[in-house]
């Protein structure tokens, strides 16, 4: 039996009754479709309003930093929408109690956290290609600011649902981003040019090994989060 063959009766089995594994794509896609946004923020207009308000103020504190600092201030903004919106999602939302309103009989909680931050991290992605386009003179400057702050976003990002899956509390989302915030303006402040020197010279194909390895521990912690059982249906 050829692989074509094999694939075919594979398929007409599952078709008979059997129900093929979901993949996290399709779990992605159902969820969206059968939450919608409203699930996934706190509340829609509030979410764009707030989201808005955020992007323009870090957009603001990236635009006032001296342009011979681009670099280190890059990596240092980059997360910081990611960090600012999940956090105060997170938090309200535990705060007061909208997380045992959204559950629903299909998805958990974390399942639902898991989806919102995903979200959120495809927006911070376009976010740093908007700081890289603004601080950049050249292409080669660009892709090599880009690629620093998308190894920035998604490595916080990466620590920050890993944070979330493994530990159930809410001061732990808080505290990791505090702490992030702190060590990434610590490095800008009291390294200063060392540190912008020593980003501005890393090659490009580093940082974007890095920049992949954060996305793929990243989407591998969003895959078991979506995929945990209804067990910790109710954990915080």
């Amino acid at each position: 039996m050829n692989e074509s063959k094999k694939n075919a009766s594979i398929d007409y089995i599952l078709a008979q009754g059997l129900v093929a594994p979901q993949t996290t794509r399709s779990r992605i896609a159902e969820m969206f479709r059968n939450l919608g946004l409203r699930c996934i923020f706190w509340d829609t207009g509030y979410s764009l309003l707030f989201a808005a308000l955020t992007f323009a103020l870090v957009m603001a504190l990236f635009v006032v930093v001296p342009y011979d600092y681009r670099f280190s201030a890059a990596v240092a903004v980059a997360p910081l929408f990611f960090l600012l919106i999940n956090l105060f999602t997170e938090t309200s939302e535990r705060a007061c109690g909208l997380y045992e309103i959204k559950q629903t009989c299909r998805y958990t909680i974390r399942q639902i956290t898991a989806l919102r931050v995903l979200y959120y991290s495809v927006v911070g992605a376009v976010f740093t290609a908007i700081i890289a386009v603004i601080k950049m003179e050249t292409a080669y400057e660009f892709f090599s600011i880009l690629t620093l702050c998308l190894a920035a976003l998604f490595i916080c990002a990466a620590l920050s649902i890993s944070i979330v899956r493994y530990l159930r509390k809410l001061w732990a989302n808080a505290a990791f981003s505090v702490a992030w915030i702190f060590v990434t303006a610590a490095l800008t402040f009291s390294l200063g040019e060392p540190w912008e020197n020593l980003l501005s010279n890393t090659p490009i194909i580093i940082s974007a090994t890095v920049a992949l390895i954060g996305i793929t521990f990243f989407i591998y912690q969003v895959s078991k989060m979506l995929s945990e059982e209804k067990t910790y249906a109710f954990a915080q």
